[in-house]
């Protein structure tokens, strides 16, 4: 009987990861509250010991104890409060849904169920974010022009960018010929959407490289040069296309072009960067290895304005995030989290077909992270931690529970 419990408490906290990773970039609300019953309920399950020893046991998991050690060490020598210090370790706390994770999702059924009603609602997203565009209709102001419907473009992007990637896999794996046509639909819209109606500079290049990175690993290697070669082609005739992409990269040009000529007084978000980048470079070369400790970039940051560059930009992130971790970390934790990349990559690979869209997703999001810190953030870093934990998990030697 208890058995039976345990089973059915487990399953409703696969349930409550897939409705908070679905929720993320729609409302960060309803993604908060299913985070908080998805650990109540696996806490209730009486299991909670035995599925955090399997995600032990998973190469992932083991790295993130690392790097979060790693942070907490970090959080010790930071010159600053603790409440600045808890607050930066918390929004690490991705991590941890990822580490519990891998051990929840040991079926492959449950894989296949989470893939579908994450690509088929992002789809239906697509299509009705198609008809404010085309209504040129705000869906809410506030999250940005017509066509954006989830918490910002940035977040729109990546969410639509994981579920084609997830539906590649699903496409891959056979599917019933009534969701052939489906899926095939589903993918040309999130596309569409990517580069055409969303104006999230990244995601332009983000989708390319995990796009292909993904054919590659359907395909294998020895249809690497056809795949660059079509792929290299296809997007080059989608840029070509969208009057969306000229404008955005256009505006980045000028940008960067104002701000290398007057870099004291960036009003732009290019220009902003600018000064990001070059301040962040010269606190790495501060303290390369040890870094300033966890919480420790706004401080240092400040007071390296304050000394030689004191009308320049302040911020609390270098929207880098490897240049985020490499100032508060040192080249330590740079190190480790870059591990941590390497080895989701190779985890996604060794479990196909689903784990190639882990694989691919995460790294859209670590050439992403190069204009921004997405491994830290609330939507792209929710997006990632859980798709990559449960479709990298190991598969269970017996079938999982229904």
């Amino acid at each position: 009987m208890f058995k039976n419990y345990s089973e059915k408490a487990l399953n409703a906290s696969r349930a409550l990861a897939i409705l908070a990773v679905t929720a993320a970039p729609i409302s960060t609300a309803v993604a908060s509250v299913a985070s908080v019953l998805l650990i109540l309920v696996w806490l209730g399950s009486g299991r909670a010991i035995t599925t955090l020893s399997m995600s032990w046991q998973h190469p992932l998991g083991k790295i993130i104890v690392v790097f979060y050690g790693w942070l907490l060490i970090g959080a010790f020598y930071a010159d600053t409060e603790w409440p600045a210090k808890l607050a930066t370790l918390s929004s690490w706390q991705k991590l941890a849904f990822t580490f519990l994770l891998l051990g929840l999702f040991q079926s492959g059924l449950w894989k296949k169920r989470f893939l579908y009603v994450f690509v088929g609602v992002m789809s239906l997203a697509a299509l009705i974010s198609l008809g404010y565009w085309l209504a040129d209709v705000p869906f809410i102001a506030k999250r940005g022009g017509p066509g954006i419907l989830m918490s910002n473009h940035s977040a729109q992007s990546m969410a639509f960018i994981a579920a084609f990637l997830g539906g590649l896999m699903l496409l891959k794996d056979n599917p019933p010929k009534s969701l052939h046509l489906l899926l095939w639909l589903g993918l040309v819209l999130l596309i569409f959407n990517v580069f055409f109606i969303s104006t999230a500079r990244s995601a332009y290049i983000a989708m390319p490289v995990a796009v292909t990175f993904a054919l590659v690993s359907i395909y294998g290697r020895r249809k690497l040069p056809h795949i660059v070669a079509a792929c290299s082609l296809g997007f080059a005739l989608v840029i070509g296309a969208s009057g969306t992409i000229h404008k955005r990269f256009d505006q980045a040009v000028t940008e960067a072009g104002q701000a290398s000529t007057d870099t004291s007084s960036p009003e732009t978000p290019v220009g902003a960067r600018v000064v990001f980048y070059k301040t962040a470079l010269e606190l790495v070369k501060e303290n390369p290895v040890f870094g300033f400790g966890t919480s420790g970039f706004k401080s240092a940051y400040l007071a390296h304005l304050e000394q030689d560059h004191p009308s320049w930009a302040e911020t609390s992130d270098p929207h880098n995030q490897y240049l985020f971790v490499w100032v508060e970390n040192g080249l330590i934790g740079l190190l480790i989290f870059l591990a941590y990349i390497v080895i989701g990559m190779r985890a996604g690979l060794a479990a196909p077909p689903y784990g190639l869209a882990a694989a691919s997703f995460l790294l859209a999001i670590a050439v992403s992270s190069l204009f921004n810190s997405h491994f830290k953030t609330f939507v792209e870093g929710n997006l990632l931690a859980f798709f990559l934990a449960i479709l990298v998990s190991k598969a269970s030697d017996r079938p999982g529970p229904a």
